[in-house]
């Protein structure tokens, strides 16, 4: 399991990091109107890149983890808000629904490789 958790934060954050630098105008409906589109979706792109690379290194590993559950928690009200707003990016219910129970997985994801981490070796 924990090679399972390494490799889907790694990917998650490595990918969804590029799409940021690559195509950031999908993500512009997200970003609440009164925060400059393009400085927040460049700046999450980074910071998704980086936590995936450091999820990858050892030493690193479950800071990256805390980290991934951090950003992952700040991004649930982004999409709890689209589950409730006039003009959803999600199809609502189903997709927006989808969108909130992925983020609540992929934060305990986290926050459970950054406790494997906290753990002395061998217990």
């Amino acid at each position: 399991m924990h090679w399972v958790a390494i490799l889907i934060i790694a990917a998650w954050m490595l990918i969804g990091g590029a799409a940021h630098m690559i195509a950031p105008e999908p993500f512009f409906a997200i970003v609440p109107d009164w925060m400059p589109e393009l400085a927040v979706v460049y700046i999450s792109g980074i910071v998704e890149i980086v936590i995936g690379i450091a999820v990858l290194m050892p030493r690193t590993r479950s800071l990256a983890g805390l980290a991934f559950a951090l950003l992952c928690a700040g991004y649930l009200p982004l999409h709890i808000w689209d589950f409730i707003r006039p003009d959803p990016v999600f199809s609502v219910p189903w997709s927006a629904s989808l969108r909130i129970l992925i983020q609540m997985g992929l934060i305990a994801l986290g926050l459970w490789l950054w406790r494997r981490g906290q753990t002395p070796a061998g217990t």
